[in-house]
């Protein structure tokens, strides 16, 4: 891997990892993040000494979850080694800033690098662009059972790139509208009776509920809404694949109806805290990631989900994202690349426990699940077409302008002209800088 493309791959991996990994601005978790990196640290240490016991009938597999979902992903890893396969998996945990700085080092070195890792979907164009990945085609196929239609077309998609597969997609996660049911009873009784909450809907009832100090929905984290909206109205991150496409009226637009909306006391203000708002009753709508779950219930909040607000009942597209698993590129046996696919195969009936923790799935098998249909993200799987999961390979360069300006113009603090063509100056910049 040439020097240019390894500082190119770090540099859009710090642009991208503004926040946790799926968190939002609200900073409502710094504390469970210092402890989850604690989990993590100790977790490695004991998976690290495993592998080397074991000699090279492991699967080094390498993840970016800590706290709860490390926990839960780490219980499907151990039921699986419980089948006692010829090949064990060993799972080591690691902050998402880490695995992504780590890879690429570990590839470029040949050294101690895993046979398995996980990456987010966004990564897939540009990693395998830089000579990250192998090709995981062959194994598939002795495998047999990896196929297009166990998996959520939205999510199995992206992970073919130029002919040839690269991933095979865990999950699908992103953006839902978590509503508190005792509100929209009192101030917008029938807005769900589609399901849908539109921006038209909310101006008819929105008036009342700030006359009474509540806020009808939130800004949570800027870029994930930004682009649901900007996504519903037929935005893109890009129109040719390369050079940035946000200066237009559809960003303008987003931005100044997000813009008031705050101003009209529409939308909670700059540095609430939504989630508190939600629990105590002032905020009827929360956009919040599927990942929020375990929080809301533990609450102990009357509350549902449904589709993100939308411009177009018809079109209620959400933000979406999926963590998908990569082979990184070294010396491979076929047994062991099978033996990754048989490992991968297994989570098509046994991944209940990532449902568990407020994530979805991206095999059939388990969204048809009687036990999944009963919880809240259930839906979200139901259309691929309402989901937005970026492909554009520099989406790092992407999310760090919007993390930097979309707040900004949202409170009032930054001319939305002057944002939009600054910042799509600097994507490009940073594109052709790289």
């Amino acid at each position: 891997m040439k020097i240019k493309k390894m500082v190119s791959v770090l540099l859009a991996s710090t642009m991208a990892l503004s926040m946790a990994a799926c968190g939002s601005e609200s900073g409502s978790g710094a504390a469970t993040e210092t402890a989850k990196s604690t989990d993590s640290a100790v977790q490695t240490q004991t998976q690290t000494q495993s592998s080397s016991a074991n000699g090279d009938k492991t699967i080094e597999f390498w993840s970016v979850f800590t706290g709860g979902d490390g926990e839960a992903m780490q219980e499907i890893v151990d039921a699986y080694n419980a089948t006692n396969p010829e090949y064990t998996v060993v799972h080591r945990m690691m902050a998402q800033e880490d695995l992504y700085q780590n890879l690429p080092l570990a590839v470029q070195s040949g050294s101690d690098v895993p046979d398995l890792a996980i990456n987010h979907v966004d990564r897939l164009q540009l990693n395998k662009e830089n000579d990250i990945y192998l090709p995981m085609d062959e194994y598939i196929a002795a495998n047999g059972n990896i196929t297009a239609d166990k998996y959520n077309a939205a999510a199995w998609n992206p992970g073919e790139i130029d002919g040839k597969r690269y991933a095979v997609p865990l999950d699908v996660h992103g953006y839902l509208t978590y509503y508190n049911k005792d509100l929209v009873e009192k101030y917008c009784p029938n807005v769900l009776d589609d399901n849908v909450i539109t921006f038209d809907e909310i101006a008819e009832f929105a008036p009342a509920a700030a006359a009474d100090g509540v806020y009808t929905y939130a800004y949570t984290w800027g870029r994930n809404e930004f682009l649901e909206w900007y996504a519903q109205l037929g935005g893109k991150a890009s129109e040719d694949g390369t050079e940035p496409a946000i200066n237009n009226d559809k960003a303008r637009k987003v931005l100044l109806d997000w813009k008031s909306a705050i101003e009209n006391g529409w939308c909670t203000q700059d540095g609430d805290d939504p989630t508190n708002l939600f629990g105590q009753g002032q905020l009827i709508f929360l956009p919040e990631g599927t990942w929020m779950i375990g929080t809301l219930n533990s609450m102990g909040i009357n509350y549902g989900a449904t589709y993100a607000i939308s411009y177009d009942a018809n079109k209620p597209i959400s933000w979406a994202s999926s963590h998908q698993f990569v082979m990184p590129k070294k010396e491979q046996t076929p047994e062991k690349g099978k033996a990754i696919m048989d490992f991968l195969e297994f989570f098509q009936n046994n991944s209940l426990p990532w449902a568990q923790v407020g994530q979805c799935p991206a095999t059939v098998a388990i969204t048809q699940d009687p036990e999944f249909q009963k919880m809240p993200q259930a839906f979200f799987l139901s259309d691929p077409s309402l989901t937005y999961i970026s492909d554009y390979k520099y989406y790092g360069y992407l999310v760090g302008a919007l993390d930097a300006f979309v707040g900004e113009v949202a409170f009032g603090k930054m001319d939305v002209d002057e944002a939009l063509s600054t910042y799509n100056q600097q994507i490009s910049d940073n594109i052709k800088n790289q």
